[in-house]
């Protein structure tokens, strides 16, 4: 009997449930037709900093990066470290989502953050395909039905199949402290855990007080899973100007007016500094680790890792 070469990745609950704080961080695929070298250098430099796990995302802005899933399988084989695959239903049909999904099972996958995914730039009236979903938790619930061996019916594909194997997914959600709307904030998350997600981590984060206030939420609502912060370094006020106008994040004005003009050392330095501080409130407040954006900075993720670890 054949036997699928792709060992089973390790699923990120049993991670954070082994570790006091997990250090992790996020990579982005190459964009389409680039050079992936740089992209694994980067990988290696993450894992010997100290990142105890990697995302990979889809790309944001709806942005053209494909590669998600190759990325996801070579940081689990041959870096040997669990890794959670972005996974995005925009585009996507339920039939289409069943059979990407496979691919993942089929090569070892069990870390899923799904998404429904971001429009792209300038793209501001979006639908979906048709009979595809326009929320996140639709997908998640299709995962967790396809990990209770619940597939979907094809009209016109033959024979009705009484299938019996199970997927083994470990899904993860997105969630948004600092959404605008309280009420939404929390009943959109909720939403994903009732439908099968096991754990969370959060856009770009760098006030932890709303970290705090969310968890707080959470509790109220009989919420359980744990929820990792997301944040990066910051080094300068113009980065952290176009952060805030771009992914809309609330910068505390007691952090943005110690970020230096410019970048240099001690642009570094005191971006550091901050990092630490933020990290250390964020582990006070119960988060079960730090979950770092590189995007392109990899000098300061792996020094903000280092010191870490």
């Amino acid at each position: 009997m054949a036997i699928f070469p792709f060992r089973p990745d390790q699923k990120l609950t049993a991670v954070l449930a082994k570790q006091n704080f997990t250090l992790s961080a996020e990579v982005i695929p190459p964009r389409n037709g680039a050079d992936q070298f740089k992209v694994l250098q980067q990988i290696d430099q993450l894992v010997k900093a100290g990142a105890q796990f990697l995302a990979v995302t889809k790309g944001a802005g709806g942005s053209l990066r494909a590669g998600s899933l190759p990325i996801a399988q070579v940081i689990k084989e041959q870096f040997n470290v669990p890794c959670i695959a972005h996974f995005t239903c925009r585009d996507l049909t339920p039939f289409d989502v069943e059979n990407h999904l496979m691919d993942h099972h089929y090569f070892g996958i069990r870390n899923i953050l799904a998404l429904r995914g971001d429009p792209p730039d300038g793209q501001a009236e979006w639908k979906p395909r048709e009979g595809g979903y326009l929320y996140a938790h639709q997908l998640i619930q299709q995962i967790r039905k396809l990990n209770e061996g619940i597939y979907l019916h094809r009209p016109g594909g033959g024979p009705n199949v009484n299938y019996s194997e199970r997927t083994d997914f470990c899904i993860g959600a997105a969630a948004y402290p600092d959404h605008p709307d309280e009420r939404e904030r929390i009943e959109f998350f909720k939403l994903k855990i009732d439908a099968g997600a096991q754990f969370g981590i959060t856009d770009m984060l760098f006030d932890p007080d709303s970290y705090g206030y969310f968890l707080d939420l959470c509790a109220k609502h009989s919420i359980q899973v744990p929820i990792l912060p997301g944040t990066r370094v910051l080094r300068t006020k113009p980065l952290a100007q176009r952060l805030i106008s771009k992914f809309k994040v609330k910068l505390p004005q007691h952090i943005f007016d110690r970020l230096s003009d410019e970048d240099g050392p001690d642009a570094v330095k005191r971006g550091l500094e901050l990092f630490n501080e933020l990290t250390e409130r964020l582990k006070s407040l119960g988060a079960p680790g730090v979950h770092l954006y590189v995007i392109s900075d990899t000098e300061s993720a792996t020094q903000a890792l280092r010191r870490l670890a």
